[in-house]
């Protein structure tokens, strides 16, 4: 009764059990992406396997002058002149703040360029005054009331895509 009625010897039942099982698979998965689609591989993925993240984000909190260094966890590679997109948004309670990217930190190769880091400046937007003299006083007024200190930033940067 090796092969349970199937006429099969017990070596034979192994050896197709065998066959029809998958193996693990030592690939590295494949980096998320923006359409899923099916597999065709016969192996299976390990439970410890990770996907590549292609968004690294991070909560910061600006310097006394409204800048801050983000270094990324891991470079951003892109072609030669493209840059990594990078977004943010503000967690604050007063007026508005901007930020605007101030320096790119990054190498290249010729071909391609290796980003590591950016500086950002948040700045802190003002309303207009009630009453303006003049034009020329007009034409001076700095919408941006200075260095937005201690803001907390949400920043986020992603590789290219296709």
């Amino acid at each position: 009764m090796p092969g349970y009625a199937t006429g099969m010897s017990a070596g034979a039942v192994s050896a197709a059990i065998a066959q029809a099982v998958p193996a693990p698979s030592d690939a590295t998965p494949p980096a998320t992406a923006l359409d899923g689609k099916g597999g065709s591989s016969s192996e299976f993925a390990r439970a410890d396997h990770t996907h590549a993240a292609r968004v690294q984000r991070t909560v910061v909190t600006t310097a006394a002058d409204g800048s801050y260094r983000w270094a990324f966890a891991r470079p951003i590679t892109c072609p030669k002149g493209a840059l990594p997109p990078v977004a943010y948004m503000v967690d604050d309670t007063g007026s508005p703040v901007v930020v605007q990217i101030t320096a790119r930190e990054f190498t290249s190769d010729g071909q391609v360029d290796t980003h590591t880091a950016v500086t950002i400046k948040a700045q802190r937007s003002r309303v207009l005054p009630a009453t303006l003299v003049s034009l020329a006083a007009l034409l001076q007024f700095d919408v941006f009331g200075g260095a937005a200190s201690g803001v907390k930033v949400n920043l986020w940067a992603a590789d290219p895509t296709q």
